[in-house]
């Protein structure tokens, strides 16, 4: 009996062996494979053995930040308006492009937030892209040129209603019923919602007048807008979108920190903040398949 019981123990013994075997043999074919996967594609399993970096974190603490490299191409659409409102009938059809009217404004609006567009200030463009960051989120920013009166009583309710950022550059020197007001400017600051740099004083032809002349421009109208806002005004837009190095080093000179000019496009040098581009929209255009073309040309720079 007690043999009987060693056999079937034995045999019990050896079965267990054998299945601790296969086991084992099983085991290492897994590593086998998991290793030839990692290296074939270890990306896919960077989380397994790596502990991802926390996201950099924006001031309100919520919006992932990627970090750029100096002089990359990145893409932030620049979107530019002169006018909401009706184009007078008189007109000519050169001058009529330069309207869009309010129901076609706020349409253009309501795209971008449903295609994901997050509308911010230039000054904030220009400091992520001087500390070589960008927010994941889809950044862009809306912009108006000269001061003029409609963007008061026609875009800014609109913009307001949506609660989305503009930015508006005016000529310090000019004024009259069709341009908006020291007060006016006083207002829209407060609220928040728009940013406002400098069009110079004049609107001259930048690149066309003295040195003397160019400086006095850039630095009076930054002065007038400081002092009336009590803020450091950062931002010129250049007339005509007209610019040369000579305009570029007076404007850094003066205090400015960034410079937006004209290219119908949105990829942006990373390391040029003196040459931000921007696009010009006229009536006709479908800002959302331009700036989708865009996108897909310019992927790969």
């Amino acid at each position: 009996m007690a043999n009987l019981k060693e056999k079937i123990f034995s045999k019990k013994h050896w079965i267990f062996d054998i299945i601790i075997g296969l086991l084992l043999i099983i085991i290492i074919i897994l590593i086998d494979i998991l290793i030839m996967r990692f290296k074939s594609a270890p990306g896919e399993f960077k989380g397994l053995f790596l502990k991802e970096e926390e996201p950099l974190l924006l001031e309100n603490g919520n919006i992932p930040i990627q970090k750029i490299s100096a002089g990359e191409k990145v893409f932030i659409p620049i979107l530019n308006f002169h006018h909401i409102d009706k184009a007078p009938l008189n007109l000519s059809k050169i001058n009529k492009s330069f309207y869009v009217e309010p129901e076609k404004f706020e349409a253009i609006l309501n795209d971008l937030i449903k295609n994901d567009y997050q509308p911010v200030f230039v000054s904030e463009i220009a400091k992520y892209l001087a500390a070589d960051e960008l927010p994941q989120e889809k950044i862009m920013a809306i912009t108006f040129d000269d001061g003029n009166e409609d963007f008061y009583s026609q875009a800014w309710p609109i913009l307001q209603k949506l609660k989305i950022k503009s930015n508006m550059y005016v000529m310090t020197g000019v004024r009259g019923k069709n341009w908006v007001t020291p007060e006016q400017i006083v207002e829209l600051d407060k609220s928040g919602l728009v940013e406002i740099g400098s069009h110079t004083v004049w609107h001259p032809y930048l690149t066309r007048i003295s040195k003397i002349e160019q400086s006095r421009e850039l630095k009076d109208s930054k002065e007038f807008l400081d002092k009336l806002l009590n803020k450091n005004i950062n931002v010129i837009c250049y007339p005509f979108g007209l610019f040369n190095q000579r305009v570029e080093e007076l404007a850094q000179e003066v205090g400015y920190k960034a410079g937006l000019t004209f290219d119908q496009d949105a990829w942006q040098k990373s390391d040029d903040l003196m040459e931000l581009k921007r696009i010009s929209v006229y009536p006709g255009l479908e800002v959302i398949k331009f700036l989708d073309k865009l996108r897909n040309e310019g992927i790969g720079y």
